[in-house]
C-alpha cells in the first residue's frame, strides 16, 4: 500500500485559492485573532438573508432520484432561462445540477477531448483552469486587459483562438473578479468568434442578476449564432445573494443536456434538488421589491468600496459594473515594496488581520479581489486596514 498514490490528475490541480484564505482566516478567527475578511464577499444579512415562504428543512428528507431534475423544476427554469436572459428553450434543455463549479465540470466533461486547449478570458473565477484540466483540456489563458476594463475585443479573442486553436471559450460575466460587464456588442463580437471558429461558449452568468447603473447583461444565447453553440449556467430563480433556496441550473442543446444527465446520473446519483425537501417553495421568483432592496444594499457597499479605495494612495480600481466583488490595482505599492500580489495579501492577513485573494489566483496579477457584500461595518473597517497598511503605519 505504501506505493500507492494519487494520480497524476489529480497532483495537478491546487486547493482554490478562495477556499484556502477563506479557511486560514476562519483558522485565526478561532484562535480568537480578530480578523475581517474580504474573501467571499457573501456574509450581509441585509443582502443575504432567508427568504421567510421557504419551508424549513426536515431533519430526514427521502431521496428521489431525478438524473435531470424534477420536471417541475425544470419547467420553470426553461421559463427563468426565457424571460430572464431572453434565452428560448424547453424544459428537456435544461438540467439541474449540484452547484456551479459541478455544473461547469460537466459541462467541460461532455465537451472537451483530452489536450483540446479551452481559451480562458482573465481575469477567470480561480477554478476555471483547474477544471479544464480535470477533463483533460488544456487551459489557455488570454491575458488580462485592465486599461480596457477587464474587456476584450473581438479581434483579440479571434487572434488567441487561432493561435492555440482552441476547442471553446469560457465567459464569466459579470466577471467574479472584476465585476465587469460586456456591452450588447462586445458580447455579439465573442459570438461571431465562435460561429467563424466553430467554438463551443461555456457561459457562466451566475451573477446575471447583480449589475448596476445602466450596465446590461447580454447572454451570448441570446444574441444570433449563439444559441446552438452555447451552454449557460445559471442560478435560478435570481442568483443565491437575492433568493433563498436558488438552484444551479444549465441550459444547452438538447443532446448536449442528455449527455450531462449522464454523466451526473453516474457522479451523483441524480440531482440533489430532486431530493431536497423544500423543492415546492423553489423556483418561485423572489418579489420584485425584495430583489430591488437587495441590490439597493449591494450597491451601496460597491460605492463605498470604489471610493474608500481611490483615497488610499498606491492603490486603484475599476468600478465594478456587476457582482459582488471588485479587483484592486496594488502594482504600485507592491514594486514600492518588493512583492507581489500574493506577498502583499499575506502580509495584509499578518500584519492587518485583513483577509483578501490574491489577483493571481484569477489570472491577474498585481491585483488584489475583494468581496463588498459584507456587512457596512465590517467594509469600513477593512478599509481602514487597507489604508493603514498602504501608508506603512
Amino acid at each position: 500500500m505504501a506505493g500507492l498514490v494519487p494520480n497524476a490528475r489529480s497532483r495537478r490541480v491546487p486547493e482554490s485559492a478562495t477556499l484556502a484564505a477563506s479557511a486560514q482566516a476562519a483558522r485565526m478567527r478561532a484562535a480568537g485573532r480578530a480578523v475581517v475578511s474580504l474573501v467571499g464577499g457573501d456574509r450581509d444579512p441585509s443582502v443575504v438573508e432567508t427568504d421567510p415562504r421557504a419551508p424549513r428543512r426536515p431533519a430526514f428528507a427521502p431521496r428521489l432520484l431525478a438524473d435531470d431534475g424534477p420536471p417541475e423544476l425544470r419547467a420553470a427554469a426553461a421559463r427563468w432561462f426565457a424571460e430572464q436572459l431572453v434565452v428560448p428553450c424547453s424544459a428537456d434543455e435544461v438540467m439541474v445540477c449540484a452547484g456551479t463549479e459541478a455544473a461547469l465540470h460537466l459541462v467541460l466533461a461532455t465537451i472537451v477531448e483530452p489536450g483540446d486547449p479551452v481559451l480562458l478570458l482573465a481575469p477567470h473565477e480561480v477554478s476555471f483552469p483547474d477544471l479544464v484540466a480535470l477533463a483533460d483540456g488544456n487551459p489557455v489563458v488570454l491575458p488580462a486587459e485592465p486599461a480596457a476594463g477587464f474587456l476584450h475585443d473581438g479581434q483579440t479573442i479571434a487572434a488567441a483562438v487561432e493561435e492555440c486553436d482552441a476547442r471553446g471559450i469560457v465567459l464569466n460575466f459579470p466577471n467574479r473578479p472584476s465585476g465587469a460587464m460586456p456591452s450588447r456588442a462586445q458580447v455579439q463580437a465573442i459570438v461571431d468568434v465562435a460561429v467563424e471558429h466553430d467554438l463551443w461558449l461555456l457561459s457562466d452568468e451566475g451573477l446575471a442578476a447583480l449589475h448596476f447603473g445602466a450596465a446590461e447583461h447580454v447572454s451570448p444565447a441570446a444574441l444570433p449564432g449563439g444559441r446552438e453553440r452555447t451552454v449557460v449556467v445559471g442560478n435560478f430563480p435570481a442568483c443565491p445573494l437575492l433568493a433563498d433556496g436558488a438552484r444551479t441550473v444549465l441550459a444547452g442543446p438538447r443532446a448536449f443536456v442528455e449527455a450531462c444527465c449522464r454523466i451526473q446520473s453516474h457522479l451523483l446519483g441524480g440531482s440533489p434538488a430532486a431530493r431536497d425537501p423544500r423543492r415546492p417553495a423553489v423556483g418561485r421568483p423572489p418579489s420584485a421589491d425584495r430583489v430591488a432592496t437587495r441590490l439597493r444594499a449591494l450597491d451601496e457597499r460597491r460605492r463605498l468600496l470604489v471610493a474608500g479605495v481611490r483615497e488610499i494612495p498606491g492603490l486603484a480600481i475599476v468600478p465594478p459594473s456587476g457582482g459582488c466583488h471588485a479587483l484592486v490595482d496594488v502594482r504600485e505599492l507592491a514594486a514600492a515594496r518588493g512583492l507581489d500580489d500574493a506577498g502583499i495579501c499575506a502580509q495584509l492577513l499578518d500584519g492587518q488581520l485583513l483577509a483578501a485573494v490574491p489577483g493571481s489566483a484569477f489570472g491577474v496579477p498585481g491585483f488584489v479581489r475583494l468581496g463588498f457584500a459584507v456587512p457596512m461595518d465590517e467594509l469600513r473597517e477593512a478599509l481602514r486596514r487597507l489604508r493603514t497598511y498602504a501608508e506603512g503605519k
